[in-house]
C-alpha cells in the first residue's frame, strides 16, 4: 500500500498514469536492487523532483532514460542518484 501511494505521487507529479507510473518506478527500484518499500519509492521521488527542479528535465524523461539505464548502472556499480544526475 505505501509503495502504491509514493508511485500515485510519481504519476500525479509527471502527469502519468498509473500503469506507466508504476513501470517507471519499478524499473528504478528492480535495476539497482532496491528494495520495493516506501522509504525506497520515496527515495525515487525525491531525486527525480530534485533533479527535475534544477535541471531542463522532467520526471518523466528522467524515468523514460531510467528505464533503458538502471540495471547497466548498477552493474557498474553507480549509484542511483548519480545515474539519474548524469542522465538528467
Amino acid at each position: 500500500m505505501q509503495l502504491g501511494a509514493e508511485t500515485m505521487k510519481m504519476a500525479r507529479i509527471a502527469n502519468l498514469d498509473y500503469a506507466t507510473a508504476t513501470d517507471y518506478m519499478t524499473a528504478a527500484l528492480r535495476g539497482f536492487n532496491m528494495e520495493l518499500n516506501e522509504a525506497s519509492a520515496t527515495r525515487v521521488n525525491d531525486v527525480y523532483s530534485k533533479l527535475a527542479a534544477i535541471t531542463a528535465s522532467d520526471t518523466r524523461e528522467i524515468s523514460i532514460a531510467m528505464t533503458k539505464t538502471a540495471s547497466i548502472a548498477n552493474n557498474a556499480n553507480m549509484e542511483f542518484e548519480t545515474t539519474a544526475a548524469l542522465l538528467s
